[in-house]
């Protein structure tokens, strides 16, 4: 419902974040156009952002979601280093005619 919301005309991203201790959170997510997602690296880095900035947190962050585990480190000036594991979910082929209309309008670079 969030995400659909008239305020929201072009949708948007959720979390939801629980501050568990000064280390750690929890955070849920629905992503934009892809609905309940397990784990995802930008709204990790964007809730630890937003803990520490309020003082809840300190700058290293142990992020908890039901898809996995990240650690998050941030600077003084919010920049932030995430690290954690890489898992590949797919394997496949992307056919050049997707990118049809990039191609006809010279908009696409090998």
């Amino acid at each position: 419902m969030i995400e659909i919301d008239s305020r929201f005309p072009h949708r948007t991203n959720v979390q939801f974040l629980e501050v568990l201790d000064c280390w750690n959170i929890r955070i849920e997510i629905w992503e934009r156009g892809a609905g309940y997602t397990l784990d995802s690296g930008s709204s990790s880095t964007a809730a630890s952002v937003v803990a520490y900035r309020l003082g809840l947190c300190d700058p290293i962050i142990t992020v908890h979601m039901p898809g996995g585990v990240l650690a998050i480190s941030l600077s003084k000036d919010f920049t932030a280093t995430m690290t954690g594991p890489v898992t590949r979910v797919c394997d496949g082929r992307m056919d050049l005619e997707m990118f049809k209309e990039d191609i006809d309008n010279e908009n696409f670079k090998f």
